[in-house]
């Protein structure tokens, strides 16, 4: 499981990130937590405006491309 976090999300706060991190630490899940600095919610998109940063966006779509390409 691969989580790619924006510094700032209203939808999934530091809070309930570190919870799931939390949790997910003490199961024999394969997992990752990636924190973006600088980024907000929707930050891997072009269509979103300000919102999207290219570096973290290329960034995230190479990790996720590559677990993909690992797992299916």
């Amino acid at each position: 499981m691969y989580f790619g976090c924006a510094e700032t999300d209203e939808y999934a706060p530091k809070e309930m990130v570190d919870g799931l991190e939390n949790y997910l630490s003490g199961t024999k899940l394969n997992s990752r937590i990636e924190w973006y600095p600088g980024t907000e919610h929707g930050f891997v998109f072009p269509k979103r405006g300000d919102k999207y940063h290219k570096k973290s966006a290329e960034r995230h779509w190479e990790r996720l491309l590559a677990m993909y390409r690992r797992c299916l």
